[in-house]
């Protein structure tokens, strides 16, 4: 297979609270959040700006990309130092030309240490993405009212 490596406009991705596989290569969503932007709720454990279950994170590879790619998963904090998750994929992306290829990544649980913007670098063999997402505290509707 000729590899003919992925560009930004090749590659989409889903925020959910969990996504998980299923038979055929398909793949559920489950808490589907919208857009880039999510709100936490309920007091974080000491020390920390929030802790919840799960945030996942669903990639999907279109476009003329082509090839093996050796992925590798991580989110960054605010500072855009700290790296709050990390992971290398098992086996290799595999993408054939005209198809389009489906992986996810998160992080369980997902806890930051500061509200504000946080970034999913993907990197796909030579390629470097970044995901930017935000991070606030959920308002209460009674005080918007």
């Amino acid at each position: 297979m000729n590899t003919r490596l992925p560009s930004k406009g090749d590659i989409k991705f889903l925020m959910a609270e969990d996504v998980r596989p299923e038979v055929g290569g398909k793949f559920s969503l489950i808490g589907v959040i919208p857009g880039e932007r999510f709100a936490v709720q309920g007091e974080p454990p000491p020390g920390v700006a929030f802790a919840i279950p799960s945030v996942s994170f669903l990639f999907v590879l279109g476009g003329a990309s082509a090839g093996n790619f050796r992925g590798h998963f991580r989110i960054v904090a605010p500072d855009k130092k700290t790296v709050v998750t990390e992971m290398p994929f098992e086996k290799p992306i595999q993408k054939a030309a005209g198809k389009t290829a489906m992986f996810a990544a998160g992080s369980k649980p997902f806890i930051g240490p500061a509200l504000g913007t946080y970034t999913a670098h993907l990197d796909l063999g030579k390629v470097k993405f970044k995901f930017p997402f935000t991070v606030e505290k959920a308002t209460d509707a009674k005080k918007e009212a």
